[in-house]
């Protein structure tokens, strides 16, 4: 909790400006009251329009002072509460951005969305709520009670026997919620990962027909999600007519004990005495009473979303306290030229909820400037030998070396720098074109962007878009085929000019006749450099310099394409219906 809240700290100023201005708008409040009960008692029972005159100016005075106030603090409540959010969202955003794979999987992506919008916002919320309604309402309680023992001491009987049970009631009521909200956030990331999963799987969707089916799980989790909001609901339907029924209750005492004191000094009134209490006093009174237990009744509903956003705080706090389970070395150009040998040392890997290792004791080598492919059946492991390369996740045991160096030796911006990724999945982003393929090098001139492109093959339809490398990609790409995806994804890689070229099935959805485009054309590119190709087809894999077949996560063979054919082994049957054709 603390850990977050030291991001007022920049905005303190603002933070003790706000809750001043709201304490000078109630006692403004309350001296208006409290005139309005001297114009009764002096003015409108004598019928002393002077008076009525007089105190009518002061009131005005106070009201002007109260609605300056008031905004006042609205405009410092907010300067702290949103500038509080953007600092903490920022930071938020940039903890998940340094982590592994394996912790952005341990949180799952629909919390995590949920931590950095709904949740973030809940404490957003919160500070407003502190620096407003909070201490407008302890600031009405308290002068309340100051105010209403000023008018007659006598009241302080009616105070004692409803303030308790009011705070008693509104004690069960949190009692009973409190633990409901960190369910109801948790319930709330359910409904966003499955809206999430079928935003991006739409088209899966509809083309198995599955639409209802995903339409009751939705519907499952979402009443699920609204039965519990239901259930804080009713419970609140119920508190809130037993508070008013308490305040109404302590005004008809108030009424009676006032009034009541009121005809017996009447009745007793010999013509000297001035009588203790008023009609405007009884008045006050009520107004300062009414206020004291409508204090109460707000603080009751702040309680409740402070349960709220505490519930957000703890699981904000969370990514906050989660330490990236990755450390990069300090290895850099300065230290070491990179040259791009690749060496895999007894290297196995399990998946944090993996029962068994998906790679074990990987070895093999590669020297300066080869191409090796990375060939097996499905599930064999290939993405995931790749997926260690560029430390996505970090190996079990054993070691990865590049250049006889450790990769957990290098910097991080080293390591990436000497090694690009060109994935199946071709994330697209929401920008031109040419910001796509410059991700990885932002300083990228036009002619090694067009460069990068033609390497690719995607020059040719990227100049037929209406503005050309200036086009807009739509979200998620929808605006490219698979095809055009991937080789803006090829171009994004190329573009680095790595010495380590990773294409994990790049080309999967590129044609035959563009894929051989693209080797032809990346030939020079990738001389004295290396390269490791994932990929099914006999075209791409037979030129590769090494080919590492992996059979459930273990190298079964190693060898170029013609001596794995001689093996007459898994290679070769994995191969049969390509070497057929």
């Amino acid at each position: 909790m603390l850990k977050i809240l030291k991001y007022l700290k920049k905005y303190l100023y603002y933070a003790i400006l706000a809750p001043l201005f709201m304490i000078v708008e109630v006692g403004m409040d309350m001296l208006l009251t409290m005139y309005m009960s001297k114009m009764i008692n002096y003015g409108v029972q004598t019928g002393n329009m002077d008076r009525i005159i007089h105190y009518g100016l002061i009131m005005l005075v106070f009201l002007a002072l109260g609605v300056i106030s008031g905004i006042l603090a609205g405009v410092f409540t907010n300067l702290t509460a949103f500038n509080f959010s953007n600092d903490l969202r920022k930071d938020t955003f940039k903890k998940i951005m340094s982590f592994s794979e394996s912790q952005t999987d341990f949180f799952k992506t629909g919390s995590l969305i949920t931590r950095v919008t709904n949740d973030i916002t809940q404490i957003q919320n919160l500070i407003s709520m502190v620096l407003r309604g909070l201490v407008r309402s302890l600031s009405f309680f308290v002068l309340g009670i100051i105010f209403t023992l000023n008018v007659s001491l006598q009241f302080s009987f009616v105070l004692l026997a409803i303030i308790p049970i009011e705070i008693i009631i509104l004690f069960i009521f949190i009692k009973l919620v409190f633990p409901v909200f960190k369910a109801i956030q948790e319930k709330l990331d359910h409904v966003n990962t499955i809206v999430l999963e079928n935003v991006n799987g739409a088209r899966v969707v509809k083309a198995f027909s599955k639409e209802e089916y995903e339409n009751k799980r939705f519907r499952v989790t979402n009443d699920d999600y609204t039965n519990t909001n239901l259930y804080i609901s009713k419970i609140s339907s119920l508190i809130n007519p037993l508070l008013t029924l308490i305040v109404n209750v302590g005004q008809i005492i108030i009424y009676y004990l006032g009034g009541k004191k009121i005809i017996d000094f009447y009745l007793s009134f010999t013509g000297t005495e001035a009588p203790d209490l008023l009609i405007g006093d009884i008045t006050a009174a009520i107004s300062y009473i009414s206020m004291i237990c409508m204090a109460i009744i707000m603080l009751g509903m702040l309680f409740t979303n402070l349960a709220k956003a505490f519930a957000s705080m703890d699981r904000v706090n969370e990514i906050l306290d989660t330490k990236p389970n990755q450390s990069f070395g300090t290895l850099g150009k300065n230290d070491t030229t990179v040259h791009g040998k690749i060496e895999f040392k007894n290297v196995s890997f399990k998946y944090p909820e993996g029962k068994r290792d998906a790679l074990s004791n990987i070895s093999f080598e590669t020297k300066l400037g080869e191409s090796i492919a990375i060939v097996g059946a499905t599930g064999s492991g290939k993405s995931t030998l790749v997926n260690l390369i560029v430390r996505f996740y970090d190996a079990t045991s054993g070691q990865i070396l590049i250049d006889d160096h450790d990769i957990k030796e290098f910097s991080k911006h080293e390591l990436y720098d000497m090694v690009a990724i060109a994935l199946q999945k071709a994330e697209m982003f929401k920008v031109s074109i040419a910001e796509n393929i410059i991700f990885g090098k932002p300083e990228a001139t036009k002619e090694e962007i067009e460069e990068a492109a033609k390497i690719a093959q995607a020059d040719e339809f990227i100049l037929k878009k209406e503005n050309g490398y200036d086009d807009i990609v739509l979200d998620g790409g929808n605006s490219l085929s698979g095809g055009q995806k991937q080789r803006i994804n090829i171009a994004r890689a190329v573009i680095k000019n790595p010495k380590i070229l990773i294409l994990d099935e790049a080309t999967s959805s590129v044609d035959t006749r563009t894929e051989k485009r693209i080797q032809d054309a990346m030939v020079r590119l990738m001389a004295n450099r290396t390269s490791i190709i994932i990929a099914h087809r006999l075209s791409t894999i037979q030129d590769a310099d090494l080919i590492v077949v992996l059979d459930n996560g273990v190298v079964v063979e190693l060898g170029n394409h013609n001596e794995l054919l001689e093996k007459n082994g898994v290679y070769k049957n994995y191969m049969k219906p390509s070497l057929r054709a």
